[in-house]
């Protein structure tokens, strides 16, 4: 059986990275697009610095500072240096994971290492995250996509309703402290895997006890702003291309794609999420070369970049731990 899953684990992201590489052919020959000119044909880059800005500076900070407080109720203390550096590396490695947010879980692998006396009460701050951050992503959705009169909105609209509905649901059963005593005592009864199951009841019981009203009203702010300035830095790199977009557009558009990102079919989202790009621009006029293009380059400024700064971080950080090894 562990031979199989082992099997699996290792075809699981051949076959991924064989779907991505599929989408994007598919996209660019169905369409005519030429990659040359996605990078050679920008007809505005000074809005690329701009860009660059929101992403280097505004984004990392407010993640940082929205990640800080939820880890201060939970009974974690670490500075923000620390937590831009563990978002950093965390891009990096997750970059090659699949969905667009599979960087969530090495956040979480990380943030436990430095915390190994209390398992499960620093990344469980992760999933409420998540959670708090899905959930505004769908309403941020809904509530703009009245703005737009097409049908494939309409039918969007929908789903991300049901969405809300099933995670509002999950997330309630899951934070219940009754569910997780009745857990806890099954789990006991398990021979096989006592460890990652006494991880993950670690993290059940640490996500039960965070005080969600008192993070939701100090990070809730933050998390608006961030949604918001994500959102903002996809409207500045359609302009970068010459694409002059109202923003209420861009919110009742961006918050769809990003879902659909998270779809773990294929690497870091890649085809999945340019074919979305295409898909829901075009209904609005942009024409599919555009609207790859601009999804290609928020790619590599929101994520390549931080991913490289990330990958710089982390040899570094595995030099100095040579280091300290040669000095002792």
């Amino acid at each position: 059986m562990s031979l199989r899953s082992g099997k699996l684990r290792k075809i699981y992201p051949l076959v991924q990275l064989i779907i991505s590489i599929f989408l994007l052919i598919f996209i660019v020959y169905k369409y005519h697009i030429s990659f040359l000119k996605i990078f050679s044909e920008i007809p505005d880059p000074n809005w690329l610095f701009i860009s660059l800005i929101i992403t280097l500076f505004f984004i990392p900070l407010l993640a940082a500072f929205r990640w800080k407080i939820m880890l201060y109720f939970s009974g974690i203390k670490e500075t923000i240096s620390q937590i831009l550096k563990i978002n950093f590396i965390s891009i990096f490695w997750g970059i090659m994971l699949p969905s667009s947010d599979g960087f969530a879980a090495i956040r979480l692998y990380l943030i436990e290492k430095r915390h190994l006396d209390s398992p499960g009460r620093a990344g469980s701050t992760v999933v409420a995250e998540k959670f708090f951050g899905f959930l505004l992503l769908c309403i941020i959705g809904i509530g703009f996509s009245f703005t737009l009169h097409i049908e494939k909105i309409a039918v969007c609209r929908i789903i991300l309703m049901a969405i809300i509905i099933i995670i509002s649901a999950l997330f309630i059963l899951i934070s219940h402290k009754a569910l997780y005593k009745e857990i806890s005592s099954r789990s006991q009864k398990l021979k096989h895997g006592k460890k990652i199951t006494s991880f993950i009841l670690s993290l059940h019981g640490a996500f039960t006890n965070l005080p969600f009203g008192k993070i939701i009203i100090r990070v809730l702010p933050i998390m608006i702003i961030f949604q918001l300035i994500t959102i903002f830095n996809v409207s500045i790199v359609f302009r970068t291309y010459g694409a002059r977009i109202p923003f209420m557009t861009h919110l009742a558009l961006v918050p769809i794609i990003q879902i659909i990102s998270l779809i773990p079919f294929t690497i870091s989202g890649f085809g999945v999420r340019e074919g979305a790009f295409i898909y829901f621009y075009e209904s609005i006029g942009v024409p599919p070369p555009i609207a790859l293009s601009v999804s290609i380059m928020n790619f590599i400024i929101l994520t390549g970049i931080p991913a490289l700064i990330g990958g710089i971080w982390s040899i570094s950080s595995q030099i100095h731990m040579k280091d300290v090894q040669k000095d002792d």
